[in-house]
């Protein structure tokens, strides 16, 4: 037999197995010579039919999740482990109840695990009590204790079995199912063996009083068998009311529904359930179902084929119909077959004057594989109790409220809750609509882009964004035709489907114009009125094969070309752009590439005591020489580093080559490297220099960071805090292009800094502009009184250098001096060279 076909069979199999072989050994070893222990011997036929008897018409209790049957057999039981043989008795038990579950029509699993089960209990209990008669004369203590005990345990071993089985079956068992079994088969086993000793005592002494002992045994089981018959009733009704009061208190028809079918599942031991309501406009079916095991829906919509199959199933009978192998064909049998059903009921929910819904159980746990008539009846009951309570009115106003809410759901699913305008989701199929053939005319999209709005966020507030982004929406809505669908894509991103019956690119650049023109006069964001202009991105379907995305990706193309030619204007997409696009792709997959292979150079310019000429520091600046490119410079790829998040890896590349040669050449000379705006915000920041610092075993001091002005008016008091905790390190840290950016003498006051670069620009004009050279002064002495060291940038002439001696300049940089050098060049002679010419 294959593996594949070993792992089809139930483990419950196996289980008889193994039951069955330890029956096996015991009976061949130690039961099949053992002999009667007292006389008058009783016939084997008379004990089997006292077997047949009572496991003809046990006493069964199943309710909930578990299912017992309980009988009088011990009694028949504990007198042949007395009076017969070893082999009469296990026969005679055995053959007995072979017979009685045959008669009961049982599931062939469950058969055959009752006699498995009862072969090894019966065995185990031989072995027992014909051990302790070795020892024992006559029919003493000790022979009928072990009776006793025999059938105790033997009773432990069934309940044990039964666990097994319905751990095998079922996946689980409780404690209230485990504390129930015993304590309930501790009762019964203990009466029935104490009756069966007390008329094996009668049977040795006097044989003829037996049959007193018939007249209360038979008493006893029948009002055992009213008090469970009894308690079932109790249950059900039980049942039924809990089930009616969860449908009648919950405030809501869904959560109403799930009530009722989790009580369901419960009370028939069941895996599934489901209720299908059908609506009164002819809409969508709706299905409330549980399991199995854990997924569960509410009110989601269905097939109409499938429901109104199973209403029609469900109509054609007064009762419940009984779903069982085999299972009906067609619609019906396909959509059983879908949601894994077996067997099953099916009742009906009628209302006044129609069928509402349908009721459906499916799939019982346990070893009984079916669904009984009293199963049936109390399912029947519980279908027309649940249309009663839900009300015809109430179910029909859950359906409409539930369809108002699915509707308003969609609505919210294709559009942007800010503006109101269709989302990303919704214009894409629009234009995949359009595109189709027998679309309407010529298609094309205007991808928008707001600029410079991340600056009315980071000063104004969000909220004032809100407002501008509502405020743009309504004069965007106004620019275009009726027939133009106008979008929110995400963030400041806005996009027009244009379609016209020819000339449509014509169109698209005259609304673009148009909507330019609109945006001439302020928009107002709350009490506020912002000038706001836009980029504008024209893509033309050019055939009807033309797909979506690239169509959408073309139009966000040449929106970038529109910003990056100067903003507020518009570009009409080319294939060059693409090339471009496709360039920028390739050159970041590059470049992640060549920061993870470490293929960067990093190249280090001197910065010197102008003076002297003697060099204080060095400044690291990243190269980039392409194997296939050649050199790529700076002011290409770092913007692209910065725009795809590789400025993180990038700056800490440049960071460890830095520190790690500045401490390999020199003990004294500081380095200074550029800190990005993205790196600045980076949460992992202090961690990353932490890191460096101790790795390559530079001094922090010896560190110098440079930050610029525009990194710290994106705001101002997190990036003061940020390098406050950095100037805490020990780090040194360098404003940079001082004067180009939002300057502002507060940061001189209160940020941490210990140097001030002042920018080429200044430097460039020194020579023969007075207005640089007043600047360049005021610097200066503003940098000396707060007690910052000022570093001038660019210095390319003699004529420069000596303006900034005059000055009192205490630093420089620039060409004069050297040019960014490779790690292993003279720092430090070429600086010295040149101040001293």
């Amino acid at each position: 037999m294959g593996l594949r076909a070993i792992r089809k069979i139930e483990p419950i199999w196996g289980l008889i197995a193994v039951t069955s072989a330890i029956s096996a050994i015991l009976y061949f070893v130690f039961v099949r010579h053992s002999g009667a222990i007292q006389t008058p011997e009783i016939a084997w036929y008379v004990i089997a039919l006292l077997v047949l008897f009572t496991e003809r018409f046990p006493v069964e209790l199943e309710f909930r999740r578990s299912s017992h049957s309980f009988s009088l057999t011990d009694i028949p039981l504990s007198v042949a482990l007395v009076f017969t043989t070893g082999s009469h008795a296990f026969w005679a038990i055995v053959g007995g109840s072979l017979i009685a579950l045959a008669l009961r029509r049982m599931p062939i699993v469950k058969f055959f695990f009752n006699v498995a089960q009862l072969s090894l209990a019966t065995t185990v209990m031989l072995v027992i009590v014909h051990f302790a008669a070795q020892v024992d004369d006559g029919f003493g203590f000790l022979t009928w204790g072990s009776v006793l005990l025999a059938t105790q345990l033997g009773g432990v071993l069934t309940i044990a079995q039964i666990l097994a089985a319905i751990v095998l079956t079922e996946g689980h068992v409780s404690r209230d199912q485990v504390r129930q079994m015993f304590g309930m088969d501790f009762v019964v086993t203990l009466t029935g063996t104490a009756m069966a000793l007390v008329s094996s005592i009668l049977w040795i002494e006097r044989p003829e009083a037996v049959l007193l002992l018939l007249v209360p045994i038979l008493v006893a089981f029948m009002g055992y068998r009213a008090y469970v018959h009894e308690r079932q009733g109790h249950e059900k009704v039980k049942f039924l009311y809990e089930a009616n009061r969860t449908l009648s208190e919950s405030p809501e028809v869904a959560i109403a529904l799930e009530g009722l079918l989790e009580r369901a599942l419960e009370a028939f031991r069941a895996e599934q359930a489901e209720v299908i309501l059908f609506a009164g406009d002819g809409g969508a079916p709706l299905r409330t179902g549980l399991g199995p095991g854990t997924a569960r829906e509410a009110m989601a919509p269905m097939d109409h084929d499938a429901a109104n199959a199973l209403r029609e199933l469900a109509e054609g009978t007064s009762t419940a119909v009984a779903l069982m192998d085999p299972l009906p064909g067609g619609t019906v049998g396909a959509y059983l077959a879908e949601r894994g059903i077996r067997h099953g009921m099916l009742g009906v929910l009628r209302g006044e004057d129609r069928v509402i819904g349908t009721l459906m159980l499916a799939n019982r746990y346990g070893l009984t594989r079916g669904f009984t008539g009293g199963d049936r009846a109390l399912f029947e009951t519980l279908a027309a109790n649940a249309s009663a309570a839900l009300q015809f009115d109430r179910l029909e106003q859950a359906v409409t409220d539930l369809r108002e809410l699915q509707d308003q759901l969609t609505h919210q699913a294709h559009h942007d809750p800010l503006t109101g305008l269709a989302n990303r989701a919704l214009f894409s199929q629009r234009v995949r609509e359009a595109l189709e053939p027998g679309g309407a005319g010529k298609v094309a999209v205007m991808f928008i882009d707001l600029d410079d709005f991340k600056g009315v966020n980071d000063t104004l507030g969000h909220a004032i964004g809100d407002e501008l982004l509502r405020g743009v929406a309504s004069r965007l809505v106004g620019s275009t035709r009726r027939q133009d669908v106008v979008a929110r894509l995400g963030g400041d991103e806005f996009a027009v489907l244009v379609q016209r019956d020819e000339h449509v690119e014509q169109g698209a650049i005259e609304l673009a114009e148009r909507t330019l023109d609109s945006f001439l006069a302020p928009v107002q964001a709350g009490e506020k009125p912002l000038n706001v202009s836009l980029s504008i991105g024209i893509a033309a379907a050019q055939s009807n094969r033309t797909a979506t995305d690239e169509l959408l990706r073309d139009a966000d193309v040449a929106m970038y070309e529109a910003k990056e030619g100067g903003k507020r204007r518009f570009a009409v997409f080319t294939p060059e752009m693409r090339d471009s696009i496709v360039r920028r792709h390739d050159l970041k997959e590059e470049l992640a590439n060549a920061i993870k292979n470490r293929d960067l150079v990093v190249q280090y310019q001197p910065i010197v005591d102008i003076q002297t000429g003697q060099a204080i520091s060095v400044e690291a600046l990243v190269r980039w020489n392409h194997a296939d490119r050649g050199r790529i410079p700076p002011m290409e790829f770092i913007p692209l580093a910065e725009d795809t998040g590789l400025i993180v890896p990038l700056g800490r590349y440049v960071l460890e080559e830095a520190c790690a040669s500045v401490v390999q050449r020199s003990d004294t000379l500081q380095v200074q490297v550029n800190l990005s705006a993205i790196e600045l915000e980076h949460p992992d920041l202090l961690h990353t220099i932490t890191d460096v610092l101790q790795r390559t075993g530079i001094a922090p001091g010896r560190l110098v960071l440079e930050v610029t002005e525009t990194l710290l008016v994106k705001d101002a008091e997190r990036g003061a805090e940020t390098l406050q905790q950095l100037r805490d390190l020990g780090v040194q840290l360098a404003l940079d292009d001082f004067g180009t950016g939002y300057s502002s003498l507060s940061y001189l006051r209160n940020l941490p800094l210990d140097t001030l670069k002042i920018a080429r620009e200044f430097v460039e004009g020194l020579a023969f502009s007075e207005h640089d050279a007043a600047f360049v002064r005021l610097i200066v002495g503003l940098a000396k009184t707060v007690g910052l060291k000022v570093v001038a940038e660019g210095i390319e002439t003699r004529a420069q250098l000596d303006m900034l001696r005059e000055i009192g300049c205490d630093l420089g940089q620039g060409y004069y001096f050297a040019a960014p050098m490779d790690v292993d060049a003279d720092w430090v002679s070429a600086p010295v060279a040149a101040a001293l010419v």
